[in-house]
């Protein structure tokens, strides 16, 4: 009996392998079959396995396989996994460990494979001009909310030098790679990486760090040369470590210079010289996502963006709240929204003494538990002594056409800083609500609440001096700017503003690719009847600023009584972006500076601001 018993539970497992290893994507569905659920307002619609067709060129479409597990929610880490030439790419998925690596750890995975069904990688060229499609494409939020800072890539066999030149080429796309059973490129390959010029003048491609781990079942001269290739790119410490899966192990020496606080120095480099198929299993495929890939991110920055190391804001102490707030279109309040924010309250903030607080606003298509790594205004409250608020902003149901993909801006989260429509709450309204509850929730100094954000966030810090300056005393627009629209009801209480942008966003503040910085200095220098206007300095150059500090050209603009009310900085060299250095020199030279009485009276260094 006993025996029958074994049998059939075998036959059973047999039959569900088999299952699972016949398992077919399923079709994404048309982004107008969308819908937005109130009461789950920022879930994750789709989980499972799903086919992607990826437009790579003209007439070359591509397929991937997304799989999305469950309880995965926006802005969870991505890893890009080239399955091994010849094999099927779910049975691939599910026997290496990965499948169960995502469910377990909750993060998304793309499947990249062969043109044909078990076919083989076609030419290096070709496979890294798909990988190179595949990889934006998923950063535009393809049906799932996906965090490029944490795109991380791995491949297997004859893919791995696919890979491996790939991210040699462009060592901006990837936070980082692990490359199975490389062989190694050409020398001409690595000569050319380093006489060229990469996305920062000062930096050759070959410069460019790279957390990196290599497998190679021989360690050739080819393979030597790589690893010697990536420890100078890592400026690594010539000491030689090991690991559970990495035979070598190589780390960052310690950088002292300005730039680590934007650019950690965390580049490892792993070396294992050991078969492919080692990297299949399961507790393997576990320490080298949890060890290696997960613990970096590249956060937009510089020209190749800014390395650090994963914030996991979990870990850090970020508390999550949720709460239904009416979106304002309702006439009776009917019109609730599941909102989410993130608070983080630092060992250093005395909870018997008011705390000052920062209300951190994400960009479009980011989220309120991404925000506070990417800013690092985690370090600046830490070591300031400030409570920190991220909220998520709204999204709207739309369809959104980009990069020969049709996909729905409901995966695509920002700020609306208008008024509320069906479907779609006025963010303001929210905004005003939390200020509320941070008030009622935590010992907070009510004149000491201030507004800052990146992008779509740094234009919702601009609604914030426009429509909520009775309740923030100085709001800090990144990357954003623009004047009131016409018609609009702004409140008249003083708020000091400063406006920062990098020079290679658009051209800087001067740029004309509509972020408005003109618009935004014209308003508040002639409400504030500045002794300077735009008019007085040159743009985009040192001739003619206030002062240049480090990377920071400064513009001020005073009140005829001395107050810097308004302030606008290039930051040279940025991208799209909001740095670390950024954070502690908006609170130390600005957010520090102004506060509130009780009355609403504002005070720039303890003295009382009086405006004609």
């Amino acid at each position: 009996m006993k025996r029958i018993i074994s049998l059939l539970l075998s036959l059973m497992m047999l039959l569900s392998c088999a299952s699972a290893l016949a398992m077919e994507a399923q079709e994404l569905p048309d982004a107008e079959d969308m819908f937005i659920d109130y009461d789950d307002y920022y879930g994750q619609v789709l989980h499972g396995y799903y086919n992607y067709d990826c437009y790579v060129s003209e007439g070359n479409y591509r397929t991937a396989k997304f799989y999305i597990p469950e309880n995965t929610v926006y802005n969870q880490p991505t890893v890009f996994i080239m399955v091994p030439a010849g094999q099927d790419t779910w049975e691939f998925f599910v026997n290496s460990g990965w499948k169960d690596a995502c469910d377990k750890y909750v993060f998304h995975a793309v499947l990249a494979e062969t043109a044909e069904e078990q076919g083989e990688w076609d030419t290096i060229e070709k496979e890294m001009e798909y990988l190179s499609a595949l990889r934006d494409d998923v950063s535009y939020r393809p049906f799932f909310v996906s965090f490029s800072a944490s795109f991380y890539a791995i491949a297997y066999g004859n893919a791995a030098d696919v890979l491996l030149k790939h991210a040699m080429a462009n060592p901006n796309q990837w936070a980082s790679v692990a490359c199975i059973g490389v062989t190694g490129v050409e020398d001409e390959f690595i000569a050319q990486l380093q006489q060229t010029v990469s996305r920062e003048e000062d930096k050759m491609l070959s410069e460019v760090p790279m957390p990196i781990f290599l497998v190679a079942e021989e360690k050739t001269e080819a393979v030597q040369k790589l690893i010697d290739y990536y420890k100078a790119a890592n400026a690594t410490e010539d000491v030689q470590y090991s690991c559970a899966y990495a035979d070598e192990v190589y780390i960052p020496a310690p950088w002292v210079n300005k730039e680590s606080m934007d650019n950690e120095p965390v580049a490892k480099v792993l070396y294992a010289t050991a078969p492919i198929e080692k990297y299949y299993e399961a507790d393997t495929i576990n320490n080298v996502y949890n060890d290696f890939l997960g613990n970096y991110y590249r956060y937009p920055g510089m020209g190749n963006g800014a390395l650090r190391a994963t914030a996991d804001i979990d870990k850090l102490g970020f508390v999550k709240f949720e709460a239904k707030v009416p979106g304002g279109f309702a006439e009776d309040g009917s019109d609730l929204y599941n909102r989410e924010w993130f608070v983080y309250v630092p060992d250093s903030v005395n909870p018997d003494e008011p705390a000052p607080v920062v209300f951190d606003f994400h960009g479009a298509g980011g989220t309120g538990n991404e925000i506070a790594g990417r800013t690092g205004w985690v370090k600046t409250a830490n070591d300031r002594g400030c409570i920190l608020v991220c909220p998520t902003g709204s999204h709207t149901l739309s369809i959104r056409n980009v990069s020969d993909m049709t996909t729905n801006e409901l995966f695509r989260a920002m700020w609306n800083t208008g008024g509320a429509s069906e479907g779609r709450p006025d963010d303001r309204i929210f905004v005003r609500w939390l200020v509320d509850w941070v008030k009622e929730n935590y010992n907070v100094d009510a004149g000491r609440v201030y507004a800052t954000g990146q992008s779509s966030g740094g234009a919702m810090s601009c609604a914030c001096a426009y429509f909520l300056s009775d309740i923030f005393t100085a709001a800090a627009p990144v990357s954003a700017g623009g004047a009131p629209a016409e018609g609009a009801v702004v409140l008249e209480n003083p708020i000091p503003v400063l406006c920062m942008k990098g020079t290679k966003d658009g051209g800087g503040l001067a740029g004309s690719n509509g972020t408005g910085s003109k618009a935004l200095c014209d308003y508040w220098t002639a409400r504030y009847n500045t002794t300077k206007t735009w008019d007085d300095f040159s743009w985009g150059n040192s001739d003619n600023c206030s002062y240049v500090a480090g990377v920071f050209r400064n513009y001020v603009f005073k009140t005829t009584s001395g107050v810097p009310m308004f302030r606008m900085v290039d930051v040279i060299g940025k991208t799209h972006a909001y740095l670390p250095s950024e954070a502690y020199m908006i609170w130390d030279e600005f957010f520090a500076t102004y506060h509130k009485d009780a009355d609403g009276n504002l005070y720039y260094m303890n003295t009382l601001v009086e405006l004609n």
